[in-house]
């Protein structure tokens, strides 16, 4: 799970709630998130070094317990990296191929499955639909179920595409995979994870939800369109049918952990001493489809540039938990952010973390500097769909308004930028073929289109 909701750090581009410029990770966390609200833990360590770990919001609105650092969380599915790694020491084992087909461990399967290959259904390249969409599934998923009745009941849907034809994302394939792993292993999933990673590393907080949707003492909570400020249990939605026993995502997404383990298991696995350096190399290459064209993901792992620079991540969303944990290979830095809320996205806060620690963006200007800055921005500014973004300067300070909008205070930035509060997203002016624009960078998108300035 996980995969449906890909987050968007768009913020600030025709207005945002303003609240006040950051200056450390402790502000910026309550600046994304309410103390009194469901809230998110966040961890960054560089180059074997910690940065910063800190927690915003409560772990349990009735009885306001905040959250802690040391708080077990549900990662969803980061729990596919960990799938995969397995996959990866069994290969190491001889105990499998990645050329194996699930034939070889799972042999009444859908005749149409029987000759995937386990390296296409690590990359998501294997045409396996998803099941967590299908009626037929979601009737039944609230309650307990084997591994072998779950793979029975997912396992009726058609092939979406031929091998090797294009990415989808799939949590079936994931979960065929914990069923090799229990078949060349001889051990169940939970088990093999346990004794080959887990305890090895000392991971003493991480462990695989095998039965029921609670993994600990946080409450996992969810919201409504009609009503996003009320937090409710997830079994209690009667927007969607949002209550998943773990036993359904199992090897696809159901570990749980905490911040400090989720970095033990980071340096392990980036220094080889839990699958070899050949296997990491592997889970960090871009898979490759029939007509030679790479996907943004290998095995177990997404792998974007953010920013320009080089990521290996994976996001995960299950009832009542978001999460996102990122390594930047050339920078030595790994983040981790969790949260006990799953209609919102940790990327953005975490994200802005990262450009403070990385000096992403321009560094917001003492006043003597703004006033120059902010001259050179005064002035209308088209998009390309006609709205006009006016910037003023008024008594000492910037404000951008968009046409029929209210009026928002920005932050003057070096370079001729701004940024809205509470965002490290920032906007640039630019000359271009002698006109003035203005263009926005984001951290996750990039560039974006510019907005050209109305010369009087």
């Amino acid at each position: 799970m996980g995969k449906n909701i890909f987050f968007c750090l768009c913020v600030g581009m025709y207005g945002i709630k303003a609240v006040a410029q950051q200056h450390n990770f402790a502000e910026l966390m309550q600046c994304h998130n309410s103390s009194k609200a469901p809230g998110m833990v966040v961890r960054l360590e560089q180059s074997g070094k910690h940065i910063y770990s800190g927690a915003v919001g409560l772990a349990n609105i009735d009885t306001e317990r905040p959250l802690n650092v040391d708080d077990i969380f549900q990662i969803g599915s980061v729990t596919k990296t960990f799938t995969a790694a397995a996959i990866l020491k069994l290969s190491e084992e001889k105990k499998l191929s990645l050329q194996d087909t699930l034939a070889k461990f799972i042999p009444d399967i859908n005749p149409e499955f029987r000759y995937l290959t386990i390296d296409r259904i690590l990359s998501h390249t294997s045409g396996l639909p998803d099941y967590l969409g299908d009626p037929s599934v979601s009737k039944i998923y609230d309650k307990y179920a084997s591994i072998d009745q779950v793979i029975q009941s997912i396992s009726k849907q058609p092939l979406n595409s031929e091998p090797g034809k294009k990415y989808s994302y799939s949590n079936l394939g994931y979960v065929f995979l914990g069923k090799v792993i229990e078949i060349a292993s001889g051990t169940p999933y939970d088990q093999f994870m346990s004794n080959t990673f887990f305890k090895p590393l000392k991971m003493d907080n991480t462990f695989v939800t095998t039965k029921g949707t609670s993994a600990g003492e946080i409450n996992g909570y969810t919201t409504s369109r009609n009503e996003p400020k009320k937090y409710i249990n997830p079994e209690d939605s009667t927007e969607r049918r949002w209550n998943v026993d773990r036993s359904w995502i199992y090897s696809a997404g159901a570990i749980a952990s905490t911040l400090a383990d989720m970095h033990l298991w980071q340096n392990a696995l980036k220094s080889g001493h839990i699958i070899s350096k050949e296997s990491y190399k592997l889970m960090t290459s871009k898979a490759l489809l029939n007509n030679n064209a790479h996907v943004n993901y290998g095995y177990g792992l997404d792998i974007y540039k953010i920013s320009g620079l080089d990521s290996f991540s994976h996001q995960g969303q299950v009832p009542g938990f978001f999460a996102w944990h990122v390594y930047f290979p050339n920078e030595d830095l790994t983040a981790t952010a969790l949260t006990n809320i799953d209609t919102k996205h940790p990327g953005p806060a975490l994200l802005d973390m990262i450009a403070l620690q990385l000096n992403l963006s321009p560094k917001p200007v003492n006043s003597q500097k703004a006033k120059a800055i902010a001259a050179s921005l005064v002035g209308s500014y088209r998009s390309s769909d006609s709205k006009i973004l006016k910037i003023s300067f008024e008594k000492g300070t910037l404000y951008s308004q968009y046409e029929g909008e209210n009026k928002i205070k920005i932050i003057p930035r070096e370079n001729n930028s701004y940024s809205y509060e509470c965002t490290e997203n920032y906007f640039q002016l630019r000359e271009n073929n002698g006109k003035h624009e203005i263009v926005p960078v984001y951290l996750y998108q990039g560039e974006q289109e510019a907005l050209v300035k109305l010369e009087l």
